[in-house]
């Protein structure tokens, strides 16, 4: 388990006995993965800081590697499918942003444990870039300029060979107020990009929920009906009406057919407190109505509703919810099994 320390640094524990296994000071940034710790370390401060992307075993904080770059650089937390917290399994590269003074940003594929760079490079274009696969991916998800179709613009290379791989765009659907969401998954649902392995859930033009083959861009599958993904794991994909409000529907994420349908929740996406989780065996989601904190439980397989308790998701499982509430003394939270 790795924590940011309030001093910059990061601190590393095991988590069965909480004993610090090792400390580095002055890192920031700090990503996590299931092989490594990535951070940005500096000399000097502002303009006339010396900066490195550094590398360490995850086990025993040994430096691995080191590349410099500028203060601004940073290994990329992007994974698709995978939900924060969680260190996601490693693959054959990250996504590291680097730059100097002379050169613009670019993500760059970085070995986990080598620090060898790919040949492949992409521009940094102010959204996400991640590694799919073998492909480097980076979004632009700000519509051009009078494009009123909700676009996110992608580009992918080939992390080994820099050979070009599919550019062009999906969509991102509207909130309530026929805003663009922008974003290819809820902003408070844990995970940035909804999908698994090479094929990310995004929107159709006309706003109809699909998955995308990265490798291609070719549709792998479209909704039968309109509708904005909000969350999702491995096997299935939490689609609401509107980003922010709306019925649910939780369709398989390999085919697309529809699961089941349930009511609008009456949470609104945009409250502070909302939350959700998919996991296989229950749907969780979680905001204030009426300025009291809920959370709904629906079942997987069926979307019968499970429960309704006052509060707010603090986390799910396979057969469990965790809910966090006001008690007599402080915050408490209850776990409720199904």
């Amino acid at each position: 388990m790795a924590s940011d320390n309030d001093d910059g640094g990061v601190e590393v524990l095991d988590a069965a006995t909480g004993v610090t296994r090792w400390r580095a000071a002055e890192s920031q940034d700090v990503v996590v993965d299931a092989q490594a710790v990535y951070a940005r370390e500096c000399a000097g401060a502002g303009r006339a800081a010396t900066c490195a992307i550094i590398g360490r075993d995850v086990q025993s904080g040994r430096q691995l590697w080191k590349l410099p770059s500028d203060r601004f650089a940073r290994v990329s937390d992007v994974a698709l499918g995978a939900r924060t917290p969680y260190a996601p399994a490693a693959g054959r590269y990250v996504a590291v942003r680097l730059s100097t003074s002379d050169r613009p940003a670019t993500y760059t594929p970085v070995a986990p444990t080598t620090g060898r760079t790919g040949v492949g490079r992409l521009p940094n274009r102010a959204w996400y870039g991640f590694v799919a696969g073998d492909l480097l991916v980076s979004t632009d998800n700000d519509p051009p300029k009078g494009d009123r179709r909700c676009t996110v613009s992608i580009a992918s290379v080939h992390t080994a060979t820099g050979a070009r791989g599919w550019s062009g765009a999906v969509y991102s659907g509207r909130r309530e107020d026929g805003e663009c969401a922008k974003r290819l998954a809820h902003d408070r649902s844990g995970q940035t990009l909804i999908g698994s392995g090479t094929r990310l859930v995004a929107v159709t033009a006309d706003e109809r929920p699909q998955l995308v083959d990265l490798r291609t861009g070719a549709t792998v599958w479209k909704g039968v009906v309109a509708g904005v993904p909000i969350d999702g794991d491995d096997r299935s994909v939490l689609v609401r009406g509107k980003a922010d409000a709306g019925e649910l529907a939780l369709l398989d994420l390999a085919t697309g057919a529809s699961r089941w349908t349930a009511p609008d929740p009456g949470l609104a996406g945009t409250s502070a407190s909302w939350r959700s989780a998919v996991t296989a065996g229950l749907v969780a989601v979680s905001a204030a109505e009426d300025d009291r904190p809920q959370v709904l439980v629906y079942e997987v397989g069926t979307g019968r509703l499970l429960g309704r308790y006052p509060g707010w998701l603090a986390g799910a499982g396979r057969d469990w919810v965790a809910v966090s509430h006001s008690g007599a003394g402080g915050l408490a939270v209850d776990l409720h099994t199904f």
